[in-house]
């Protein structure tokens, strides 16, 4: 051809058959998308397979670009005769699919490396041009033809830089990115052919007879087969590809619900199913878990909010992975636990050590969002020696140690021990059997009996209750009130104590009061001053003569409308006071809001008087505090004259304890009232 101009354009252009140049072009973009997809495909899988889906990938890439020619070339006709080699043809589609194969292994496994889309589009380029130009010496003529080297070079640059920019396109992980990518990678297939195509110049010359496989004259049947198998193939590859996708879709979802389940979504650690699993993975090798309870998180949680106790949790996960070993695993099990799992290779008492580390990390300030958050922690430890215990005992053992690390106070770790098992099933039973208890009346209320410090006069007797289990004999106050506080029954125990105790005290004297504790959960009842007063009204006991007795805790979760009912009763006439204290929060805010008759000093104090200087001083600090808020003062716990002594000295008005009167029946409590009347007054007979 010569120049370049418009009627040299339109006679090119006449020499084409628009339906196959048309049906090349829809094969070279449906192929273009295939072999894109393929590639996103490619680069998600890993090992052998990314070598599998390289090879169809090439296959692909070759197949499209050999077709799009192939079939561009039956729509050519310049009006001699033309006939193909089929070693030269059969080498082009080789030459594309070798030539693609360092393209794509680049972008497979160094696509973080700095413009490898650009020297793989240039590669890819290369590829097709090559492709293209080994058929075309594959074609024989009957003539000679040659190339115009600027279109040559025209072609050459549009496959590179279209190729570049596809691969660049491709990056990009929206549909939008695939679809520009392969209308690009068509536009450098089609555009190098057809440029090149239009520099190619023929010179006819006699018949030349040469070893080649001459064309059907049925040039569009033949076309149209060809491209029936090549879209055949490629819809294939992109089947393959698309399905393939879908599955390992489902895969990675199904891995991600796995995980999900496994983990806690907060901090990523194991959750209770993961660490089960994990530790029956382990079963027979020696471990030490570790189960650690983060305390004092309430309060963090009503002054801050969740979003400050998300943080914390998180600092703490990071906190602890800190300070672990590579080889343990942490876990959060539960809502504020962490779980950590060792592979035992020291002494018990190096695993103590550690959970003792770990306390002192979490009970460090954590900083979130310019706020200063202080809590707590206990730990409670179990070891098995790989002698098969199951996940779940371990981790219900681990549970149980860090419940009475829990009751021995913040900060404490606990071993495991199989008494801890029998007092846990012990607590289980009576939980089981207190319901029935009370309603078997099995609570017995015991009276221990209050002194005037000075005269030893009696004074009245605080109520006891005990539960005689028909069983276990002689069940004490310490084991079954906090049973009954978790099973939501001290409020039914605590109005049956009340019942009683009136009931009782209408017997004795009328200058003797009765002391009875009032549980926190019964203090939030609204329903309280009702049903207090409906006791001394079915019993017939004066108000005056009930003195009911409040913990330190439950005063400081006063609200307006806990204030109101004891402000109630108070006006009826039942007096107060605080029990145990200086053992509790000793916060003094409550005294001035509240008008109580008594303060007792928890025998805690009583029981150091006589050998600790502190507790002397503190005891008449609080016998002073008293006096000046117009209180009277009992102290508990007497057991020696020695502690009677000291405490007359500090000016204590009342006394209780094994000195002057164990807790007794009700039926004992008449011999004192006898014994005491055979005294000539109230006095008591003697010490003992």
């Amino acid at each position: 051809m010569g120049g370049f101009y418009l009627p040299g354009l339109l006679l090119w252009a006449s020499r084409f058959d628009g339906a196959l140049v048309v049906l090349a072009a829809l094969v070279c973009l449906t192929g273009s998308y295939t072999v894109l997809v393929v590639l996103r495909r490619a680069g998600m899988v890993q090992g052998r397979w990314r070598l599998f889906w390289l090879l169809l990938l090439c296959l692909s890439f070759g197949g499209n670009v050999w077709a799009t020619h192939f079939i561009a070339m039956l729509a050519f006709n310049p009006g001699i005769p033309i006939y193909y080699d089929t070693a030269r043809t059969a080498l082009s589609i080789l030459a594309a699919v070798l030539g693609a194969l360092p393209a794509f292994a680049l972008l497979l496994w160094r696509p973080a490396m700095r413009f490898a889309w650009a020297v793989a589009g240039g590669l890819l380029g290369v590829a097709i041009g090559t492709m293209h130009f080994i058929g075309m010496s594959a074609m024989k003529l009957c003539g000679g033809f040659s190339y115009n080297p600027a279109f040559v070079v025209a072609s050459l640059v549009c496959g590179v830089m279209a190729s570049a920019l596809s691969m660049r396109a491709v990056r990009r992980t929206d549909v939008a990115g695939l679809i520009e990518a392969s209308l690009l990678l068509a536009a450098a297939i089609c555009g190098l052919h057809f440029i090149a195509m239009a520099g190619l110049e023929i010179a006819s010359v006699n018949l030349v007879h040469v070893n080649v496989v001459i064309l059907s004259p049925e040039r569009d049947n033949l076309a149209a087969a060809i491209a029936a198998v090549s879209l055949l193939l490629l819809v294939a590859s992109l089947i393959s590809a698309a399905t393939d996708a879908k599955l390992v879709e489902r895969q990675l979802e199904a891995k991600r619900l796995w995980h999900l389940s496994r983990h806690d979504d907060l901090t990523g650690l194991l959750n209770r199913r993961g660490l089960r699993e994990r530790l029956s993975s382990m079963t027979g090798e020696p471990l030490v878990l570790i189960s650690i309870g983060l305390a004092r998180l309430k309060p963090v949680d009503d002054l801050f909010g969740r979003e400050v106790v998300d943080k914390l949790f998180r600092q703490a996960a990071q906190r602890l992975t800190a300070n672990l070993t590579p080889g343990d695993i942490l876990a959060m099990p539960a809502g504020e636990e962490f779980v950590v799992l060792r592979k035992q290779g020291g002494a018990a008492e190096d695993s103590l050590a550690l959970a003792q580390h770990l306390i002192g990390c979490l009970s460090e300030p954590f900083e979130i969002d310019g706020v200063t958050v202080q809590i707590g922690a206990c730990a409670g430890l179990v070891c098995s020696e790989g002698s098969g215990e199951g996940a779940e005992s371990l981790l219900s053992a681990a549970d149980i140690a860090l419940r009475e690390a829990k009751a021995a106070g913040a900060g404490q770790a606990r071993h495991f021990t199989m008494a801890m098992s029998a007092r846990l099933l012990r607590r289980h039973q009576l939980e089981q059997e207190f319901e029935a208890a009370l309603r078997n009346r099995e609570f017995l209320l015991f009276f221990q009996p209050l002194f005037d410090c000075r005269s030893l006069t009696l004074r009245g007797f605080e109520a006891l209750a005990r539960w005689q289990h028909p069983e276990r004999g002689m069940i004490g106050p310490d084991e079954f009130i906090p049973v009954a506080e978790a099973g939501g029954m001290i409020t039914a125990l605590g109005e049956y104590v009340l019942e009683e105790a009136c009931r009782v005290a209408c017997t004795w004297p009328e200058e003797l009061r009765v002391a009875v504790n009032l549980s926190p959960v019964q203090l939030k009842n609204p329903a309280l001053p009702a049903k207090i007063l409906a006791a001394l009204a079915r019993s017939g006991l004066a108000p005056h003569r009930l003195e009911l007795e409040l913990t330190e805790g439950a005063m400081l979760e006063q609200t307006a409308e806990v204030q109101l009912s004891l402000a109630a009763l108070r006006d009826s006439g039942i007096g107060f006071a605080i029990d145990d204290f200086g053992a509790g929060y000793s916060s003094l805010s409550y005294l001035h809001r509240f008008s109580f008759e008594r303060l007792k000093i928890d025998k805690s104090f009583t029981r150091e008087i006589t050998a600790s200087p502190d507790a002397r001083i503190i005891t008449g600090a609080i016998i002073g505090l008293g006096a000046a808020l117009g209180m009277a003062v009992l102290a508990e716990g007497v057991e020696t004259e020695a502690q009677l002594n000291i405490l007359r000295k500090a000016g204590c008005g009342q006394v209780q304890g094994f000195l002057l009167g164990r807790p007794m029946p009700e039926r004992e409590v008449f011999n004192l009232l006898d014994r005491v009347a055979k005294a000539g007054g109230r006095a008591v007979p003697a010490l003992g």
